[in-house]
């Protein structure tokens, strides 16, 4: 156990935030028999934790760092007990105690796979998340959250259909496009992407990584087709490699301005110097 979690803190605590997928999956599948078929009862009460910024979706694996103390009962409760939670994230970050208004009702349900305490004394939690669900109402608020859910199926298309595999495949290259012209992800993050071959865990792991913006992934979340979502991610992912393409061009026009200052600046210098000499050389010869 404790060789576990020094490799998980490991993964995670090395990463630089700005610049990696904050992710860890499994690049083979990801769905495990029963995640499918998850069953709440509409009188189930079930924690729900809010999350300021980060959408989780189905399939993928999450590092949350949590503060809350409200938060910190319920997921460690939540290990303890090995009970599902459902992750919400919340419309504004700045909210300290949030309500059922302040959240986005559609969010996905999990299970805490491990808590981890860093190094740097916050508290990280491995979410895996699982189904997606709708909350329908907020029933407690001590000592932590608690709803009722309703569970959102995926409509998931057949992997011999040729037009959602194209849609799957234009969606990886775009995305390893992104990461290859963009400075806000690690270049090796190609190759998680490059070796994920389950596409809905594919689809979910970039909804969940890329710096798209909060509202955009609430959107995708909220599409029960798979193949809509990817139809949707695709429309944004173009947007975002042309962009990250005008900025990229941007950057090079202004390098090539101040190197070619610089080039200038430089030979002016060596003109000044040269001519200091030969001026200076003749005064001492006279």
């Amino acid at each position: 156990m404790k060789r576990k979690d020094k490799e998980l803190r490991e993964l995670i605590g090395t990463t630089d935030e700005e610049n990696s997928f904050s992710v860890i999956t499994n690049f083979e599948g990801g769905i495990t028999e029963g995640e499918q078929t998850i069953e709440i009862n509409p009188n189930d009460k079930l924690p729900i934790l809010p999350l300021r910024n980060m959408v989780l979706f189905p399939g993928v694996f999450v590092p949350v760092s949590v503060g809350r103390k409200s938060s910190l009962r319920l997921v460690r409760e939540a290990e303890k007990k090995d009970t599902l939670i459902a992750v919400v994230c919340q419309k504004s970050a700045q909210v300290e105690d949030p309500v059922y208004e302040d959240l986005h009702p559609v969010g996905t349900v999990g299970k805490i796979v491990r808590i981890l305490d860093m190094p740097d004394n916050t508290t990280t939690v491995i979410v895996h998340g699982m189904k997606r669900v709708e909350l329908k109402e907020i029933t407690d608020i001590h000592p932590y959250m608690l709803g009722t859910l309703e569970v959102l199926n995926d409509e998931m298309p057949s992997q011999e259909d040729k037009e959602f595999m194209v849609l799957v495949e234009a969606c990886k290259d775009l995305t390893i496009r992104f990461i290859k012209i963009s400075d806000s992800l690690h270049q090796d993050s190609a190759f998680a992407i490059k070796n994920i071959t389950n596409p809905f865990v594919l689809l979910n792991f970039i909804c969940t990584n890329l710096p798209l913006k909060k509202d955009e992934k609430i959107e995708l979340l909220h599409i029960n087709s798979l193949q809509q979502r990817a139809y949707h991610l695709l429309e944004i992912l173009n947007k975002e490699v042309q962009l990250a393409e005008i900025k990229m061009s941007i950057q090079m026009r202004a390098r090539e301005d101040i190197d070619q200052q610089q080039r200038e600046y430089f030979l002016q210098q060596q003109i000044k110097t040269i001519q200091d000499e030969l001026g200076g050389g003749g005064q001492e010869h006279e």
